[in-house]
C-alpha cells in the first residue's frame, strides 16, 4: 500500500510481461509449466515433509470495476517489492487470481491464476496456471469453488490463507448498496404480508435515490465483491452475497483478509465463522489504496514459519494514522471466529430483553460506520446500539467481553473522511432494523446471524 496521499503508480514490467506471455492459452485451460512441481498425483515419498510445513497464500482480485488500477498496482508494483518465495517444493506458495478491467472500458477480459516466485538465479517469474474465458464472472460461487479447489489440489500444504479485494457492501443483498431505489422498485413484489414484532416500525430515512457513483468520494473508496458491466449505456453489477461467498469456499482457511468496505460486520463474521480461523475486515469503508501495506504483506503472511496478521495490520494502519485530512481514515478489525457463537448467544438474550427499546431507538444517536452523505445508513456499532437503547451496564459488559474474546486486534483513526467521528469503537458493525425498509428487513431475516439471534422475527 502506498502512503494514502500518493496517487500515481507504475507497472512492474517483468510480472506483466510474464503474464502476457502466458495469456495466449485457450479458455478454461490448465497450464502447468512444471508438472512435477505443480502436481501431487504421484507417490508422496519424501514430499510429505514439505506438504506438512509449507503454506499457500492466494490473492483473489475482483477488479472488473473502477478499482482495477489500484488492484493492478497492489499486485504488480507493490507486492513484488516484498518477500517472494522460490518454487522449491518446501517453500511457501504465492498465488494471484485476478480479473481486471482494462483502463476503465468494458471490453471483455480473461481471468488468470498465476504463481509468482523467484527462480534459482533470483529472477522473478510469473507462471499462468489457469485461464478462464471472457464470459467468466469471478464474483460467483462456482468460480471461487473452482479456483480454490484447483489451488488445494495443485498445492497440498499445511495451511491456506486468502486475501480478497474488491468493492464491498457487507450483508446487503446484491445491488442494494449500489442503487437502493432501483432495488426496491425491482423487488417490490417480493414483500410478503404485514410485518410484526420488532420490525413494526417506520424506517429512519428515505430510500436513497442516487446510485453510489454519484457520491463525490466515489472511486476513492473500495465501497462482498463487485464486477461492473454496462449494456446499452446502463451500468449494473454482479456481486456475491454472504451466503454465496461462504458456499464458494470449499475448505477451511487459516485466515481470510478482506480488502474492501463494510466487512467487519457481525452478519458477515458469523456467516463465515466456519470458513476460516481468522477474519479481518473494516467496519467502515476502505480507501482505494487498500487496507494493507502490499510492499510488506507477503513478508508478514508467508515470509516466515507462521503468518503475522497482527503485525501486518498494525504497520498498515499506522500508514493511514500518520496521514492527514480525509486520508487519515481507517478502521481495522481482526477477529477469531471460535468465539462468535458465544457472541450470538449473548445477543440473542439481549435482543429479547431489549426488543422494545431497540425498535424505538433513535438511529442518529448510535455510533455509525457509514457516511451520512451517501444516505446509506445500514452499519452501526453493535455495542453502542445497546448503550443507546438504555441497556444495563452488566449486559453491555457481557457483550463487550464476548467481543473482546474474539478480538485479535482493532484500531481506528479519530475520524473517517471528515464525516464520521468515533466517540466509541467496538470494531464490529450491525444493522439496525429501523434504519431499513420493510423489504430490506425481509432480506435480513434470511441472514444466518438473524436466524441465530432472532433480531427480526
Amino acid at each position: 500500500m502506498k502512503r494514502p496521499e500518493t496517487t500515481s503508480f507504475t507497472i512492474c514490467a517483468l510480472i506483466i510481461a510474464c503474464a502476457l506471455a502466458c495469456a495466449c492459452t485457450p479458455d478454461e485451460n490448465y497450464t502447468r509449466l512444471d508438472e512435477d512441481a505443480y502436481s501431487h498425483k504421484t507417490d508422496l515419498g519424501n514430499r510429505k515433509e514439505f506438504i506438512e510445513s509449507r503454506r499457500v497464500l492466494l490473492f483473489y482480485e475482483s477488479g472488473y470495476n473502477d478499482l482495477a488500477g489500484y488492484l493492478d498496482s497492489d499486485m504488480n508494483q507493490e507486492l513484488v517489492q516484498g518477500f517472494i518465495p522460490t518454487a522449491r517444493r518446501q517453500d511457501n506458495v504465492l498465488l494471484v487470481f485476478s480479473k481486471l478491467m482494462n483502463k476503465g472500458n468494458y471490453v471483455p477480459v480473461k481471468s488468470y491464476l498465476r504463481r509468482v516466485y523467484t527462480d534459482g538465479e533470483g529472477k522473478m517469474r510469473s507462471d499462468t496456471l489457469l485461464t478462464m474465458g471472457e464470459s467468466t464472472v469471478i464474483n460467483s460461487t462456482s468460480t471461487m469453488q473452482k479456483v480454490l479447489s484447483f489451488v488445494k489440489e495443485t498445492f497440498p500444504a499445511k495451511g491456506y490463507g486468502m486475501v480478497f479485494s474488491s468493492h464491498g457492501s457487507g450483508w446487503l443483498p446484491e445491488g442494494y448498496y449500489f442503487s437502493p431505489s432501483k432495488f426496491e422498485k425491482e423487488h417490490a413484489d417480493e414483500l410478503e404480508g404485514e410485518e410484526t414484532g420488532l420490525s413494526q416500525m417506520a424506517f429512519a430515512a428515505d430510500v436513497p435515490q442516487n446510485d453510489i457513483t454519484e457520491d463525490p468520494f466515489y472511486g476513492m473508496t473500495r465501497s462482498i465483491g463487485m464486477e461492473t458491466y454496462r449494456h446499452n449505456g446502463v451500468s449494473y453489477s454482479k456481486e456475491l452475497d454472504i451466503d454465496e461467498f461462504a458456499e464458494g469456499i470449499p475448505f477451511h482457511l487459516d485466515f481470510l483478509l478482506f480488502d474492501m468496505c463494510f466487512t467487519a460486520g457481525i452478519e458477515l463474521f458469523y456467516a463465515l465463522k466456519d470458513k476460516a480461523d481468522i477474519i479481518c475486515g473494516s467496519a467502515c469503508e476502505v480507501l482505494a489504496n487498500g487496507m494493507f501495506d502490499y510492499t510488506k504483506i507477503s513478508d508478514y503472511l508467508i515470509g516466515s514459519a507462521e503468518p503475522d496478521i497482527t503485525g501486518l495490520l498494525k504497520e498498515s494502519f499506522d500508514l493511514y494514522d500518520k496521514s492527514s485530512g480525509v486520508y487519515r481514515s481507517s478502521t481495522v478489525m481482526i477477529a477469531r471466529t471460535d468465539g462468535l457463537d458465544h457472541v450470538a448467544d449473548v445477543c440473542s438474550r439481549l435482543f429479547e430483553k431489549y426488543r422494545t427499546q431497540i425498535s424505538g431507538i433513535d438511529t442518529y444517536s448510535v455510533q455509525p460506520y457509514h457516511r451520512n452523505s451517501t444516505g446509506r445508513r445500514y452499519f452501526y456499532d453493535i455495542v453502542d446500539i445497546f448503550r443507546q437503547c438504555g441497556a444495563e451496564e452488566t449486559d453491555i459488559l457481557e457483550l463487550s467481553e464476548a467481543l473482546d474474546a474474539c478480538t485479535v486486534f482493532k484500531a481506528n483513526t479519530p475520524e473517517f473522511m471528515s464525516e464520521i467521528t468515533f466517540r466509541t469503537y467496538s470494531g464490529v458493525s450491525m444493522f439496525l432494523p429501523n434504519s431499513g425498509t420493510p423489504l430490506l428487513r425481509q432480506y435480513y431475516r434470511k441472514e444466518s446471524w438473524n436466524k441465530a439471534t432472532g433480531l427480526l422475527k
